[in-house]
């Protein structure tokens, strides 16, 4: 999936909410393709224009756009300070096109439920608690067990990106990040769509794991934004 100039790692969180069929495709020009989905109530748009994507933005800022991301990165750092947005992420966005990864017997998963809910609550705090009900209603967890006991979780946001990795401290620097990971990877190509994922653009850290697990990592950046 090519849009102009922008990549196929750029577009990946439009080509998800398409196949999985949430997405509703607002504008599709020459210049713009304009997207929101239904489950998170995310608005993408990807343009060629940087004056044509702002115009539509015009008509969209007060209409409940209050989540967007935007694949150009100019134009979402302009939209960011036109339009009142609060809080903004610049990101890479990173995809797996390989193999699909066996993870092997180190670490067991399983998929978390609303019992487990008091756990991820205390444990991650970088969603709200209303947002991480529903990816556990669901299903979009996998908690990770090494002998018998929890080591942390990694799932799926609701736009469809890998995220939400966390390892408890206690079993932190033994790998089990990587193999969480290794895990969403394979079951989200069980699935039958593309593992993608962002990251903070000055998180080296995360840039550098993802490419030891074999992502791509998009040459630009995009912007995800919100009130």
């Amino acid at each position: 999936m090519i849009y102009g100039n922008i990549s196929d790692v750029d577009l990946l969180g439009i080509d998800r909410v398409l196949r999985r069929g949430s997405g509703e495709i607002l504008v599709d020009s020459e210049n713009i393709l304009f997207v929101r989905d239904s489950v998170s109530n995310a608005f993408f748009l990807a343009c060629k224009d940087r004056e044509a994507g702002l115009a539509l933005l015009d008509g969209y800022s007060g209409a409940g756009c209050d989540l967007l991301a935007v694949t150009d990165y100019e134009t979402g750092l302009e939209a960011f300070e036109r339009y009142g947005y609060s809080e903004k992420l610049e990101c890479y966005q990173v995809a797996y096109f390989g193999e699909k990864p066996r993870p092997g017997t180190g670490l067991t998963v399983r998929t978390a439920g609303e019992g487990d809910f008091p756990m991820l609550t205390e444990s991650y705090r970088m969603i709200s608690p209303e947002e991480l009900a529903k990816v556990v209603a669901r299903g979009d967890i996998l908690i990770g067990f090494y002998q018998g006991r929890p080591v942390g979780f990694v799932g799926e946001h609701l736009e469809g990106s890998m995220g939400l990795l966390y390892v408890f401290p206690e079993y932190r620097r033994r790998g089990f990040g990587t193999l969480l990971q290794m895990h969403q990877i394979a079951r989200t190509m069980e699935a039958g769509f593309i593992p993608f994922g962002q990251v903070e653009k000055d998180n080296l850290k995360s840039l550098n794991l993802q490419k030891k697990l074999g992502m791509t990592v998009s040459d630009n950046l995009i912007v995800w934004m919100w009130k």
